[in-house]
């Protein structure tokens, strides 16, 4: 009775606390989450969500590489999961976008979507993709160096200080 008692005081201290943080909460108008789905779309953001099928569909034909009887089944079955991946994505686009609502203003976001649509924007846009294909054969070995060496000299001080990881 006395643990039931303190839960429901301690849930009561929680809301009466956490009140202020949910009154603050921006009310989301229609126009405002379409403002910042129109800037995932001009930045690449959508696509990389929606990529993910992109991905699988053309990665899927792999498992039947030793096993060619299988591939009329599994180019089936790829293509019926497309409206479910569709319905994901779709779900997935519709949250990030509401993220970048609550981050920016709907005027804001309305200035960044006419950057990328001008002619700078483009221009960076096409540039962006095109320095990225540069720089990601160079990044991810970076990646593994770079994380590999801080494990290990996190191992190294660790060991300073008597611990073994």
């Amino acid at each position: 009775m006395v643990r039931h008692s303190l839960a429901s005081a301690l849930l009561g201290l929680v809301l009466v606390c956490a009140a202020p943080v949910f009154a603050q909460a921006p009310v989301l108008t229609p126009s405002h989450i379409q403002a910042a789905r129109e800037v995932m779309d001009l930045t690449g953001v959508t696509q990389t969500i929606t990529g993910i099928y992109k991905e699988f569909e053309e990665n899927a034909p792999q498992l039947t590489a030793t096993r060619p009887e299988l591939k009329k089944d599994v180019d089936a079955i790829v293509a019926e999961l497309k409206p479910e991946a569709d319905k994901r994505a779709e779900e997935m686009a519709k949250l990030v976008a509401e993220a970048f609502a609550r981050k920016m203003s709907e005027a804001d976001l309305k200035g960044v979507a006419d950057f990328f649509k001008s002619p700078l924007g483009q221009t960076y846009s096409k540039m962006r993709g095109e320095a990225m294909n540069d720089v990601l054969p160079v990044l991810q070995p970076w990646s593994v160096q770079t994380s590999n060496y801080l494990f290990d000299r996190l191992s190294q001080e660790m060991r300073k200080r008597g611990h073994t990881l």
